[in-house]
């Protein structure tokens, strides 16, 4: 009852409060809304990118490594200054020059004009080579020095302060390469490495090379993602490793020639070929052996004979990624082989190859 006094009520404190709750639901309810369209809208952007369409339903994925295939401008900009092109001729046409086919592509070693190509079927005559270098100067090679065993062929051209490439470290990532053919950089992938040499081969040989995927034109260069030169593509669409450049290089750039330290054999490795049965060595059928066989020796006086397993080299397993390596800089080394079925341990002179 209402006292006389008082007006009438007009409100009421329990429907006041639920008007309070009523909005406070209602704010709720609308930034819900909002928040699912949010999210909602940005998952369709990503699976359905063309819904404005309206009548095509696209999904699309992505390898993880390839969100890492990308070369940076700079890096694009910088080695691209350090590739020459190498061409064997010339053609006159009513007067105007022009190169025959491109052989292939090079690399700057030395800023005095030492350069590298992969070039396995090189016939000895430079004098028709010539280089077009960064800013369209042309060159022809002084001097040639040729790797027969790598296939690699170095030339000399005129002094001109050349910006030189870097090298990657060996046993370095080789997740991603990009390797430049017709004036790109095109992405590739090393998938595994594979011992390629004809054998028998010499020892210290460079028989290693890693299967790339795509397709690659023999001779082009590849290069990591940090712009440093990681090998050559050679035939068969294999990845000739640069560190069969870096460990002669020195050698080429101070004595302007090339030689192979080595123990004056031929032959392989249990790596390229099982080695299990062999009647020199006497080995049982079955039973796998590691190290070097010597099918040929080469140098005079030298005291291995056709048939030796080598073993170890001054206390070390022989092995593809190691001979060369143990050799190198000794004018002899201890060798432990294995001989008509007995261990024997003898001194071997190291012989450069000519």
């Amino acid at each position: 009852m209402v006292p006389p006094h008082l007006p009438p009520k007009t409100s009421s404190i329990e429907t006041h409060r639920h008007l309070q709750r009523l909005k406070l639901l209602l704010a709720i309810v609308v930034f819900s809304v909002i928040a699912g369209a949010s999210g909602a809208s940005m998952m369709i952007g990503w699976i359905w990118p063309r819904f404005a369409d309206g009548d095509v339903w696209i999904t699309s994925y992505t390898n993880s490594g390839m969100s890492r295939a990308q070369l940076e401008t700079r890096i694009r900009e910088e080695i691209s200054t350090r590739v020459v092109s190498v061409h064997r001729g010339t053609t006159s046409v009513g007067g105007v020059n022009y190169f025959n086919k491109k052989i292939g592509d090079g690399i700057m070693l030395s800023s005095d004009g030492w350069l590298a190509m992969y070039q396995p079927r090189y016939d000895g005559n430079y004098k028709n080579i010539y280089i077009a270098v960064d800013g369209g100067n042309i060159f022809q090679p002084e001097k040639a020095v040729w790797d027969k065993y790598s296939g690699v062929l170095y030339l000399k051209i005129q002094n001109e302060q050349f910006k030189v490439v870097g090298f990657a470290d060996e046993g370095s990532d080789l997740d991603d390469i990009f390797v430049w053919q017709n004036d790109n950089w095109y992405h590739g992938t090393v998938l595994y490495p594979i011992f390629n040499y004809k054998i028998p081969h010499l020892d210290t040989a460079p028989i290693k090379s890693y299967s790339l995927n795509g397709s690659f034109n023999a001779g082009q260069i590849a290069i990591n993602n940090q712009g440093r030169v990681v090998g050559f593509v050679a035939d068969n669409n294999l990845l000739l490793p640069g560190f069969y450049i870096t460990r002669v290089l020195s050698q080429v750039l101070s004595q302007q020639a090339l030689s192979y330290p080595s123990l004056g054999v031929e032959g392989w490795f249990g790596e390229e070929q099982t080695i299990f049965t062999v009647s020199e060595t006497k080995l049982k059928a079955g039973e796998k052996a590691r190290g070097f066989l010597v099918s040929g020796v080469w140098s005079v006086g030298s005291v291995l004979r056709k048939g030796d397993l080598l073993l170890e080299v001054n206390g070390r397993i022989v092995a593809p990624d190691n001979l060369w390596y143990i050799i190198n800089n000794n004018e002899s080394v201890k060798v432990k082989i294995l001989r008509s079925g007995k261990t024997l341990e003898v001194e071997v002179k190291v012989v450069a190859t000519k």
